[in-house]
């Protein structure tokens, strides 16, 4: 009887293996929390691009839109985690359960990859009387209360990059009256007639007003000079304040999903940044693809939920 068992059991793990091995056999899908179209949209579809020519199957791209990204993140965490189902988290999995929205948080995910990141800058019109950053922030601490500043709604990545840069220069968001706005695109418009006086929007989306000399970058806050705007000064280099802010979304997995698929999914998607697309496309649209894998991904993911965290509590 012992020996049936044994052989019983052995027979029942090679199956087993034998089922993890073959994966995947069959289509792939990957949850996006926004609409089509967009920039994430568009990332998503390039990944599942290259994923299908790694992997030899189909890999399909659901935008599941609602709730300010809530229901497409929470369809993610709630998919059945057999690598079948894979997702786009963006930086709102950072900031939704700080703002009440959700009990989401980065631990609901495995990462595989960070993919895109955008990084927050300082814009003005190209008439204003700031000619650098040192002069915006040495003028907001002699004057508080008196700018004001937009680049998208409140509450949301370009308004925290305002109140982080404040933060960092020991003043309360009341230092710059935030003028919500749809979007960096409503705002630059904004800043360009007059109703704002800077807008603390990427880089990349000011960067057609900034070609046609309409508008200029005064900093970016990036950790350092590297990439596509390694010429614009880096805040905490050009001034004595150290902040640094970026929104960034990520290629997921639901947390439990076998290590067999997670693997692959990863030397799948190393392949899918050597070949090239998706950094073609980022240099187009005017943001980075900065790879981080595995255990950084998950370090780096925490370190954000910290920082948008204390951010977010400026302005309970």
């Amino acid at each position: 009887m012992k020996c049936i068992l044994t052989g019983l059991a052995v027979a029942s793990l090679f199956v087993s293996s034998s089922v993890l091995a073959a994966w995947p056999d069959k289509p792939i899908q990957i949850i996006v929390p926004w609409g089509a179209g967009g920039n994430t949209d568009t990332v998503a579809r390039l990944v599942a691009e290259g994923l299908q020519k790694q992997l030899g199957v189909n890999v399909n791209v659901v935008n599941r839109t609602g709730g300010a990204g809530v229901v497409g993140h929470d369809a993610i965490a709630r998919a059945k985690p057999d690598g079948y189902t894979l997702g786009i988290a963006t930086v709102e999995i950072a900031m939704m359960h700080h703002q009440g929205m959700t009990n989401l948080s980065y631990k609901n995910y495995t990462p595989i990859t960070r993919l895109a990141v955008n990084l927050g800058g300082v814009q003005v019109a190209a008439n204003s009387q700031f000619e650098n950053i040192v002069q915006l922030t040495d003028y907001i601490k002699a004057n508080p209360g008196k700018l004001k500043a937009s680049g998208s709604g409140l509450n949301s990545g370009w308004h925290l990059n305002l109140i982080g840069m404040l933060d960092s220069m020991g003043l309360p968001p009341s230092a710059v009256t935030w003028v919500p706005s749809e979007g960096a695109n409503s705002a630059l418009m904004e800043l360009v007639s007059g109703g704002i006086d800077f807008t603390t929007s990427s880089p990349g989306e000011a960067k057609s007003m900034v070609d046609a000399k309409m508008v200029r970058n005064l900093t970016t806050m990036a950790e350092k000079p590297e990439g596509l705007y390694k010429d614009i000064p880096v805040f905490q280099q050009a001034t004595p304040y150290k902040y640094s802010l970026a929104t960034w979304n990520s290629l997921v997995v639901p947390a439990g999903t076998a290590d067999e698929a997670t693997q692959k999914l990863t030397e799948a998607m190393k392949a899918v940044f050597a070949d090239g697309k998706l950094q073609e496309f980022a240099t187009k649209q005017g943001f980075e693809v900065y790879p981080l894998f595995g255990a950084e991904m998950q370090t780096f993911m925490a370190q954000e939920d910290e920082k948008y965290g204390k951010l977010i509590s400026k302005i309970k």
